[in-house]
């Protein structure tokens, strides 16, 4: 089996649930990318993991580094997942995907080009209210 390689961009709460749910899987986290260096580094330090990349293009162009995990502020999440689909990583982003339904749909292109998988978190389809809607 091949050993798929992940990067967490984001080191909040939900970047933090990234990467314990990656470890769960048996999946090598390689590391994280935060909104500042300091922050990154001291998440990196907290969850043992790798030191923090120096930047976000340094993550990118980590070869172990197959799927990247977007769980940076909402308005980043486009440019983000648009970056790492052209680096030729899979992504899975947090709800929501883009800010705007244009956005949403220039990622599916993107994705489709790049013949990468991206996926959305969007946990909330499985509550039974959302399902009756």
């Amino acid at each position: 089996m091949t050993e798929i390689g992940a990067a967490v961009v984001g080191t909040g709460f939900i970047g933090v649930v990234h990467v314990e749910a990656l470890r769960r899987l048996g999946v090598q986290v390689h590391g994280v990318v935060g909104s500042s260096r300091e922050r990154a580094a001291s998440r990196a330090r907290d969850a043992g993991l790798p030191p923090a990349y120096e930047s976000f293009q340094a993550m990118l162009d980590d070869p172990r580094v197959d799927v990247v995990h977007i769980t940076s502020p909402n308005h980043l999440h486009h440019e983000h997942a648009t970056a790492a689909l052209g680096a030729g990583k899979h992504v899975v982003c947090e709800k929501p995907l883009a800010m705007t339904s244009a956005q949403s749909a220039e990622l599916l292109e993107v994705a489709a080009r790049s013949g990468r998988v991206h996926a959305v978190n969007f946990n909330l389809r499985f509550y039974a209210t959302n399902q009756h809607v």
